[in-house]
C-alpha cells in the first residue's frame, strides 16, 4: 500500500516543491472557504437577529390591541351591566 502511495505522488509531482506548492495551495484554499463560512455564518446570524426583533414587535403590537380590546370589552360590559341595573331599578318603581 505505501508503495501505491509513493507511486501515485510521483505520478502526480515532479518534484518536492510541485507537492510544497500544491499543499500550500489547498491550505490556502481552505482557510478561504473557512474565512467565507464564517462571514455567511454572521449574516446568517444577523438575519436571524434581524427577523426575531421584527416578529417581537409585531407580538408586542398584537398584545397591544388585544390588551386594547379587552380593556375596551369590560368597559363596554360594565356600562351595560350599570344601564342593566338602572333599567331594573326603574321598571320596579
Amino acid at each position: 500500500m505505501d508503495e501505491e502511495i509513493i507511486e501515485e505522488f510521483n505520478e502526480r509531482f515532479a518534484t518536492v516543491e510541485e507537492a510544497l506548492n500544491y499543499i500550500a495551495n489547498s491550505q490556502a484554499k481552505s482557510e478561504f472557504i473557512h474565512k467565507r463560512d464564517i462571514t455567511e455564518h454572521k449574516k446568517q446570524m444577523a438575519e436571524i437577529g434581524r427577523l426575531q426583533e421584527s416578529t417581537q414587535r409585531h407580538l408586542d403590537h398584537i398584545t397591544k390591541v388585544l390588551r386594547f380590546n379587552i380593556e375596551e370589552y369590560e368597559f363596554q360590559e360594565h356600562k351595560i351591566t350599570e344601564a342593566g341595573k338602572i333599567l331594573t331599578r326603574k321598571r320596579k318603581k
